[in-house]
């Protein structure tokens, strides 16, 4: 009989992994055999030395009291371990209420001022300073020098923008919600000015191309998600003008019992009803024809129903909520309610309004929507641009 020699074994192994895992386990085995006796194999080799996470396994067999063998400190050393290693995560605790400070060539660069390397040359140069909490502007004396990511920041005097975690737009009517459009129509980029393709900030949604009003930007895709989801339940308000006189018991007990279109069955909450005046509706049918774009034939338009030739027909003023944002999902709601819908315009999502923005133009948030966005934000999960380590 031929014996065992340990080159046999490594080429035996090698050409059959279940056995080099056995052999591996088995060696973990010996040493923890010798450590506390032999009852522990005995407990527990059925249970983890075939696969699995060892650590974990060897946390139930030293903590289940089966190892009468054990001599009393020999294997706390394993047991501190095996449970440091069931915890999530890896890596010293982080922590609560440390302020994050990164490398200031770093902040400079997210924030759009230049390259990496451009970024810690001027920081070379001292020509960057920086303003504390307690409102005193110092010296970075250098690019590992560590500052806040939202600290204000001074190039030669002059201010370093921070990156907005959210910016409000106020979308024109007849412009695309996307970055690209291969039909060469206007979009939302035509807008960006270059700090905001810097920061590479992204439309929160859509809006139709034919509808305008408040469309959000953001920095953090994880806000970004909360905005969008319906399950966050997070309200956007419009503002329609539709086809006929409504009926606003009879409106608004339809948008709440849920309306059926082709994508489903949405729900919605009517706030305000007002007809509008004959001259003003006759002003509203002929600047909708005036305004089309070139690519919209308005015969063709008004054969299938979408154009009106009726400046005499009546036009009504609805406002309405909702907490989904479906493609067309307004248009089709209120159209299977009998009031086809000339104009939209949304005017708010969560607390940030559109207030007086003027069309294709940018704002901050106030503090208020501020701190409402910043409530929202993930603590888990991939960080924005302007958060990252």
């Amino acid at each position: 009989m031929k014996l065992w020699t340990p080159a046999r074994m490594i080429l035996f192994t090698a050409n059959f992994p279940i056995f080099s895992r056995m052999v591996s386990s088995l060696s973990f085995t010996s040493s923890l055999q010798r450590i506390s006796g032999s009852s522990f194999v005995d407990n527990c080799s059925n249970t983890f030395f075939l696969g699995g996470n060892r650590s974990y396994r060897a946390t139930q067999c030293l903590s289940s009291g089966k190892n009468n063998n054990s001599r009393p400190g020999k294997t706390d050393h394993l047991r501190r371990n095996a449970n440091m290693n069931m915890k999530s995560g890896s890596g010293p605790r982080k922590i609560r209420n440390r302020p994050e400070l990164y490398r200031a060539d770093r902040v400079l660069a997210n924030r759009g001022w230049g390259t990496r390397s451009e970024s810690s040359e001027v920081l070379k140069q001292k020509r960057v300073k920086v303003q504390r909490e307690d409102g005193k502007t110092e010296l970075v004396k250098g690019p590992s020098d560590r500052i806040g990511m939202d600290d204000p920041i001074f190039v030669d005097g002059k201010k370093v923008p921070v990156i907005p975690l959210l910016q409000v737009y106020h979308k024109p009517k007849w412009v695309l919600s996307v970055m690209n459009d291969p039909k060469g129509r206007p979009t939302v980029k035509d807008s960006l000015s270059d700090f905001h393709k810097k920061q590479d900030l992204h439309p929160v949604g859509r809006l139709d191309y034919d509808t305008s009003g408040l469309l959000l930007f953001s920095s953090n895709g994880g806000l970004t998600q909360k905005l969008l989801h319906p399950s966050h339940d997070i309200s956007k308000e419009y503002v329609a003008v539709v086809e006929g006189i409504v009926d606003d018991e009879k409106l608004k007990a339809q948008l709440q019992e849920g309306v059926e279109t082709g994508e489903g069955t949405h729900t919605g909450e009517l706030l305000e009803v007002s007809h509008l005046p004959e001259t003003d509706s006759r002003d509203i049918w002929k600047t909708l024809r005036e305004t089309l774009p070139q690519e919209y034939d308005a015969g063709d338009l008004e054969k299938r129903g979408y154009l009106k030739d009726n400046n005499d027909e009546p036009l009504s003023r609805v406002r309405l909520a909702v907490s989904e944002g479906k493609h067309r999902m307004i248009r089709r709601m209120l159209a299977n309610c009998g009031h086809g819908v000339v104009l939209l315009h949304r005017e708010r999502q969560g607390k940030i309004v559109l207030g007086d923005l003027e069309p294709d133009n940018f704002r901050d948030l106030t503090p208020d929507e501020l701190e409402w966005a910043k409530s929202l934000v993930p603590t888990t999960g991939k960080k924005s641009k302007g958060n990252k380590k």
